[in-house]
């Protein structure tokens, strides 16, 4: 419960930068998604941080990973073994997470480059995430974690195909686009 706690809101801190990023004024057919992201997972933030301040345990874990995932009364399976291997693999622990570069890429663009490459970081930091909901809504000893563990997985779901299907109507709008320059 702690683990997950811990490195969800890590994750969710990245989701919140990103999201503020897309809100900093600057045109963005994005702006209520990103608005969308950010209230919710700063609501979920607080409930964790609130949990972790009932626990006195820290906000951020002593060491850097997955190996929490580990100390579930049920051996890995196949599907759990890879997701831990990506994490480990990752320079931060968890996978999904955007690089620094990928960030201050992100602060530089403009217009629908920009739309484009906060949703294919986002679309990639909601599949990091869910793995690690999914496994806390199974194995969390309290109620309340997997709860939210289990909302978490479930909106983050519905929101990985409405970021795809944004990024298809973008994409698709802008073949049109090219295409219509080319014809002229």
């Amino acid at each position: 419960d702690v683990g997950f706690a811990q490195t969800m809101i890590e994750h969710h801190q990245q989701a919140i930068v990103m999201a503020r990023l897309m809100l900093d004024g600057r045109p963005s057919a994005l702006r209520a998604t990103a608005q969308s992201i950010a209230d919710s997972q700063l609501v979920e933030l607080g409930e964790m941080r609130g949990w972790l301040s009932l626990w006195n345990r820290p906000l951020v874990p002593a060491q850097r990973g997955m190996g929490w995932m580990l100390l579930a009364g049920r051996p890995p399976d196949a599907q759990l073994d890879a997701y831990l291997l990506d994490c480990g693999r990752s320079p931060n622990g968890m996978v999904g997470l955007a690089s620094d570069e990928a960030l201050e890429r992100l602060r530089r663009l403009e217009g629908p480059d920009r739309d484009r490459l906060f949703l294919r970081l986002m679309l990639a930091h909601h599949q990091g995430a869910l793995p690690m909901a999914r496994f806390a809504a199974a194995e969390a000893r309290h109620a309340a974690v997997r709860e939210l563990a289990t909302r978490i997985a479930i909106e983050q779901s519905e929101e990985i195909g409405r970021l795809d299907l944004t990024l298809a109507a973008l994409d698709s709008s802008t073949r049109a686009a090219l295409d219509e320059h080319h014809e002229n």
